[in-house]
């Protein structure tokens, strides 16, 4: 079995003395693990950064089995997130989530596009750390987690929206809601369909994240690494108010 594809580099790590085994997203195979050998040279070294746009060969006798990849740099992001830290906390939380929630070999082409135009616009906009808001939402759609924010899951109105349901994730509006606000979660006003992402502040952003991250976590309630690849998207947060 082999295939030839391009992708991002998620991580990295060794695997004995001179290999490593790589997780990469890509269009076609979705996330998917495989070893490089001489991992470790000084070409492979500047090569195998995270976030690296990637030519990709893999190949393996039997498709269940890990395999072998053989890889070619299309582009660094490394010296852009090197150069700032908002940026790599930004991509390590990204990395995580996509390692722990996306399933292995699973094609998703829409949240790969949306990844690779993130990363990329990191480089070239300003306030670039908006649009990281914009992924989690895509991701929980993509998973089956997708939040129905434009219209009251009971009246159908769009108008006085205050609430959404922790539950099904669905906007709930103030008239309906204000008898169960306790145990609703509040609707964070940079979701508003008539807000400009643009336009809102960091706190703002941080309220947005707060539910995205609610979500989130409700989907990595059976998982064990549940808390480690939190604490990582909280380091992402936590740049976003220093």
């Amino acid at each position: 079995m082999d295939w030839i594809d391009e992708g991002i580099l998620l991580n990295t790590t060794p695997h004995g003395e001179r290999s490593a085994i790589l997780q990469v997203f890509t269009p076609k195979k979705g996330r998917h693990a495989g070893v490089i050998r001489n991992a470790f040279s000084p070409k492979m070294v500047s090569i195998l950064q995270p976030s690296a746009q990637l030519s990709l060969s893999w190949s393996s006798r039997l498709e269940e089995h890990l395999g072998n990849f053989k890889v070619d740099l299309i582009r660094t992001r490394a010296d852009i997130l090197m150069a700032n830290k908002v940026a790599l906390a930004a991509f390590n939380s990204l990395s995580a989530l996509c390692i722990s929630i996306l399933a292995e070999r699973d094609p998703m082409p829409d949240l790969y596009s949306v990844t690779e135009q993130f990363l990329d616009e990191i480089a070239i906009k300003e306030n670039w750390e908006f649009l990281y808001l914009e992924w989690e939402l895509k991701l929980l759609s993509c998973i089956g987690f997708g939040l129905e924010l434009e219209k009251c899951a009971v009246t159908e109105t769009t108008e006085n929206l205050a609430y959404i349901s922790p539950k099904s994730g669905k906007a709930v509006c103030q008239a309906i809601g204000k008898d169960y606000r306790k145990k609703l979660l509040p609707f964070p006003s940079i979701l508003r369909s008539d807000r400009s992402l643009h336009s809102a502040s960091r706190d703002e952003l941080v309220l947005g994240l707060g539910l995205t991250g609610f979500f989130i976590e409700k989907w990595l309630d059976y998982s064990i690494e549940n808390k480690k690849i939190m604490m990582i998207r909280k380091r992402f947060i936590h740049s976003l108010l220093v």
